[in-house]
């Protein structure tokens, strides 16, 4: 027997579920019809009959036991016989139990194509032993009419008409298709029939998975699986397969039979989705990628691409508080481009842009990495200079100081030159009273000449 779930969680889940399964199929129409027609009374001992029946078949469907193991179906089919319920009732009363089992599996998210197959296959073991036993309790009933007395037979025929049924011999030969079969497949019965199975089989499928079925099939076990198979126009469709060896009294293989149900419409939608899930995934990281560089143009300048003045002041909060918790010295650089609205004037906004873009390449290149460096505003600019004191801060300014006047700028013939303000951390300051100084110290270099470096 293949376990298609876990039988203990599934076990249990019937059982919690019981009283709702009974319900619903004593509540089916169908089952109220059979009633009604033979007027079965449902009093308490014929109910009671009815929900031991209902815990037999339960116990089947659960690999708990077998139907020739529940004793009370006898009690149950006598009642039924008591009242001229005819074979073809009885087949209603259990393929309405049955949906009423799978509707439960179903609502609660069990039910697969597999797991329906599974039941299918035990209610035809339940049918074909229930039959036997009817025929044994109506036999001494003599207004019972024997044409309805195979239940058997009536549920094969209605596996037949709601499935696509084939059968081939041990070799793989067709000797039966159904209707349903012709109709999927668009083939004809006589196109059909003496033909080797392969008749329908698609390119895409793996010779693989085909060894799998017939290694399972040859060593007398049932096989299940997904097939996708190919019409006889050449489309496809696609369905869920369970091929169970037929044995004779000697344990030999006789004959295959094939149950399947078509789920090309579901798998073509589960396709879809999957599709459509790759196209969001490629979507979202498509947003999360935009996302990302607004968020680093927000903290970036839009003319330098250095940090801008609001990125600037969030780092400079955190590296004050990491470097008085750490006790570590702590530098800040403020320096601005001397005259430089002489040089918008003389060469226009477009050239002295273009020098602030040169400019700050220049000083990236002539900094540490652990350096901030962020454009304040205008032609001004900061570098906050972390675990460095006021004379390492004082060598990279006067050096930066030295590189940009040395260098031959765009557009201009003079030489460029920058004035610099510095301070050190002291445990008293703050943000504020830090920038203070540092811009106290620019102002110094300002008053006396300009193209110098001055410490607070």
């Amino acid at each position: 027997m293949i376990k298609l779930i876990n039988s203990e969680e599934f076990s249990h889940f019937l059982r919690i579920n019981r009283n709702e399964i009974i319900k619903r199929w004593m509540n089916k129409s169908e089952v109220q019809n059979v009633l009604h027609r033979h007027s079965l009374p449902i009093i308490d001992k014929n109910t009671h009959l009815f929900y031991q029946f209902c815990d037999c078949y339960i116990s089947v469907i659960e690999w708990r036991a077998s139907i020739s193991e529940c004793q009370i179906k006898i009690d149950f089919l006598q009642l039924l016989n008591n009242y001229n319920v005819t074979t073809a009732d009885l087949f209603t009363l259990i393929m309405k139990l049955k949906n009423a089992i799978e509707q439960v599996i179903y609502e609660n998210g069990n039910l697969s194509f597999a797991l329906q197959s599974e039941i299918d296959s035990l209610t035809l073991q339940m049918g074909n032993d229930l039959a036997t036993n009817f025929e044994a309790i109506i036999s001494s009933n003599k207004n019972y009419k024997s044409e309805n007395s195979n239940l058997l037979t009536e549920y094969k025929k209605a596996v037949d008409l709601s499935n696509i049924v084939s059968k081939t011999n041990p070799k793989g030969v067709i000797t039966y298709v159904n209707d349903k079969f012709c109709e999927i497949s668009g083939y004809t019965r006589e196109e059909l029939v003496g033909k080797p199975h392969n008749i329908i089989r698609h390119p895409d499928m793996a010779r693989e998975a085909f060894k799998e079925l017939w290694d399972t099939i040859k060593a007398k076990k049932s096989w299940n699986g997904i097939v996708t198979n190919m019409k006889k126009d050449g489309s496809q469709y696609i369905v869920d397969t369970t091929v169970i060896p037929i044995l004779d009294v000697d344990g030999d293989v006789v004959e295959y039979i094939a149950i399947r149900h078509d789920i090309t419409e579901l798998e073509e939608t589960k396709q879809q989705l999957r599709n459509i899930n790759k196209a969001m995934k490629n979507k979202v990281d498509e947003l999360y990628s935009m996302t990302n560089t607004l968020e680093e143009k927000a903290f970036r300048d839009n003319l330098t691409g250095i940090k801008n003045r609001e990125n600037f002041e969030d780092i400079f909060t955190i590296e004050i508080d990491n470097a008085k918790a750490s006790n570590v010295p702590l530098s800040l650089i403020i320096f601005d481009v001397d005259h430089f609205k002489m040089i918008n004037d003389t060469y226009g906004h477009q050239a002295g842009d273009i020098i602030l873009v040169e400019m700050v390449k220049l000083i990236e290149k002539n900094i540490k990495n652990g350096d901030i460096f962020a454009r304040w505003g205008g032609e001004e600019f900061v570098i906050l200079a972390r675990q460095t004191e006021i004379i390492g801060a004082t060598n990279l300014a006067e050096n930066i100081r030295k590189i940009v006047e040395a260098y031959k700028f765009s557009y201009v013939e003079k030489n460029v030159t920058l004035s610099f303000g510095i301070a050190q951390l002291i445990a008293e300051d703050t943000k504020k009273s830090l920038f203070e100084k540092a811009d106290g110290a620019l102002y110094e270099a300002k008053k006396n000449g300009r193209n110098r470096v001055e410490i607070y």
